[in-house]
């Protein structure tokens, strides 16, 4: 038997979430299948790890959900923000707070979250200091070099120069913590796939290129992530 651990925080519900969900029909010829938001789980008591039991991936056609800016992708669990121990305008990994950044290496990756097979929303407002209240912030005292801008799950990437992000730096300015046994609190067993494919690594070490699309699942069942489509217009 599976048990996954239980993350002590107050869950906060996002209310007016609209999620576009399409079927991949090009790849896989495939039905849709839904996505929506709803209350987000209420949770108590210490957290205590997974057994390593067998992983069995659901056999779920695989979906395709468009990102909207401004919505939300899972359910909305964790706060808006960083946590007090995350970027609070300090320099995190070699990564600044600027109250303006530059526009010219601006990219796009997507990370998504499930625990015990339900998807759980990354939140909005993560490396900014003191962000705005809005389904998509446009202000804050200062922003990171990556940060999220709304809880579709996008991480938005803007250093002033070339630079190669990491998992582990975004937790590090999230405040959140990363490990092969746990994610944001919750944990267990991690599961973890880059653009689709199952990959065994530590979750640190991966590195965050364009487009890349990043999910994290912690304890079973072990389910097939959908393909994320960016926004138009998102370079």
């Amino acid at each position: 038997m599976s048990i996954v651990g239980n993350r002590c925080t107050t869950a906060i519900a996002i209310t007016g979430v609209a999620a576009i969900i399409l079927g991949i029909s090009a790849c896989s010829g495939q039905g849709v299948a839904g996505l929506g938001s709803s209350s987000p789980s209420q949770m108590s008591g210490a957290a205590r790890p997974i057994g390593r039991a067998a992983i069995v991936k659901h056999a779920a056609p695989n979906t395709a959900i468009q990102l909207v800016p401004g919505t939300t992708v899972g359910q909305a669990v964790f706060p808006e923000g960083d946590t007090a121990t995350g970027g609070q305008g300090q320099q995190v990994n070699g990564i600044n707070c600027k109250m303006a950044l530059d526009n010219a290496f601006h990219h796009h990756a997507h990370l998504s979250l499930f625990v015990n097979g339900v998807q759980y929303a990354i939140p909005r407002g993560t490396g900014m200091k003191n962000p705005g209240k809005n389904n998509f912030i446009y202000h804050a005292d200062c922003y990171y070099w990556i940060h999220t801008h709304d809880d579709t799950g996008i991480l938005h990437m803007e250093p002033p120069a070339a630079f190669n992000f990491s998992l582990k730096q975004y937790f590090h300015i999230w405040g959140e913590p990363l490990s092969t046994t746990g994610v944001a609190g919750y944990n267990g067993l991690v599961t973890v796939f880059v653009n689709s494919i199952q990959v065994f690594v530590d979750p640190n070490t991966i590195v965050l290129n364009p487009f890349d699309q990043v999910t994290l699942e912690v304890g079973l069942p072990v389910v097939t992530p959908p393909v994320y489509i960016f926004p138009p217009g998102y370079p």
